[in-house]
């Protein structure tokens, strides 16, 4: 039985390289599409509402909704409970299970967990950033674009980026990239 996800993530980045990291989980028949707030807006319980009852009329209908946030080196749990006793509630009378998980800090930390694969796009050593603890690396984003030298972080980079990387191996290197890929293809939240 094919499943169908919808991920709530936070902007064009995540929408672009998400398909990408999970794409083996075709494979398992599960297919992933990424949603983000309008206008570069934080994912609110508000944002995630509207997108799970908009998820609930679409064709076809997703097998759940997973909210994806960056947790910034803060406590997950502190970021998601909150946000999870709110859109509980209001969507208690719809039949959309809404599961949540985090990124430790952003998405590019995950890119680090596949050290081989991240430097054998850019060209060139990761300098000093400790690639097997990559939940641990303070803004991954920032390291990545000291890397590029010059040459401009965007989206269509993260696409780029990501579709040179190995799911296993980040899976191996990073809890919180489990915990994600584990919520997308059984439920269980982080």
């Amino acid at each position: 039985m094919s499943r169908h996800v919808v991920i709530l993530a936070s902007g064009e980045t995540e929408r672009r390289a998400l398909p990408n990291l999970l794409r083996h989980l075709g494979h398992e028949g599960i297919s992933v599409e990424v949603r983000k707030p309008p206008r570069h807006r934080a994912i609110s319980s508000d944002v995630a509402i509207k997108i799970a009852n908009a998820c609930y009329w679409s064709v076809p209908r997703p097998h759940k909704l997973v909210v994806l946030l960056d947790a910034d080196g803060r406590d997950p749990k502190e970021q998601l409970e909150p946000l999870q006793r709110r859109i509980g509630r209001s969507l208690d009378d719809l039949d959309l299970k809404v599961s949540y998980a985090y990124a430790q800090w952003h998405l590019e930390a995950w890119f680090f967990a596949d050290e081989s694969g991240l430097r054998g796009h850019l060209g060139k050593n990761l300098g000093n950033v400790d690639a097997s603890q990559p939940d641990s690396i303070d803004n991954p984003k920032l390291h990545l674009r000291n890397l590029l030298a010059g040459r401009l972080y965007t989206a269509e980079m993260a696409d780029r980026i990501s579709r040179n990387l190995d799911a296993t191996t980040i899976t191996a290197k990073s809890t919180s990239f489990a915990g994600f890929q584990d919520v997308v293809r059984n439920g269980r939240s982080s």
